[in-house]
């Protein structure tokens, strides 16, 4: 589990003025799960600013081997518990390392043209590490323009696989092709 420091640090990344409702986002996407076929992705709905998933697409479990149910009620601290210890510290490094470059670079109305990748590794239900390409998208963003919500998708790969820790920031430019705009290997082998 991580520790408070952890939770604290990914607090300060996100802080952020005022509370989030999106109820019609939330059922939108229900009903879009439900004609999704199951396949090694599954999706959700992050608020940052309450350390929650305000939604967890039925293809978590089938992905991860572990019910969605404590994703759902834990949030965020349950999905920290089951990732890999050794990640933990690159993949809060690379969430500060992509607000500040968005904050700092990106302008307010480019923003909502962004998205976010970086892979870490988590346990599955059968204790094996697997690792996880998340793909995450501002869905919303505070009166300060920092992204709070996200919709994330996750794509779960075979625990063979090994794959340095990165993360970029794509924008996606005028003529509708994303471009990186920001990339960094939190390897520590190759450091």
């Amino acid at each position: 589990m991580p520790s408070k420091k952890f939770k604290d640090t990914y607090t300060s990344i996100f802080e952020s003025n005022g509370s989030v409702s999106l109820e019609h986002h939330i059922k939108k996407i229900v009903e879009m799960d439900a004609y999704l076929p199951y396949n090694t992705t599954f999706f959700t709905l992050i608020n940052t600013t309450s350390l929650s998933f305000d939604y967890v697409s039925k293809n978590f479990e089938v992905c991860t081997g572990r019910a969605p149910q404590e994703m759902k009620t834990q949030g965020m601290n349950y999905f920290w518990s089951i990732m890999h210890p050794t990640d933990l510290k690159c993949y809060l490094k690379a969430l500060k390392d992509l607000m500040a470059y968005t904050l700092k670079e990106i302008p307010l109305d480019e923003r909502k043209h962004l998205c976010y990748t970086y892979n870490y590794r988590i346990k599955n239900g059968s204790g094996e590490y697997v690792h996880v390409i998340q793909n995450s998208t501002p869905v919303y963003f505070d009166a300060g323009g920092k992204p709070v919500i996200g919709m994330a998708q996750y794509t779960v790969l075979d625990p063979g696989i090994e794959l340095p820790l990165t993360a970029t920031v794509k924008q996606m430019k005028h003529d509708n092709q994303y471009e990186t705009v920001f990339f960094k290997n939190y390897d520590s082998k190759k450091k």
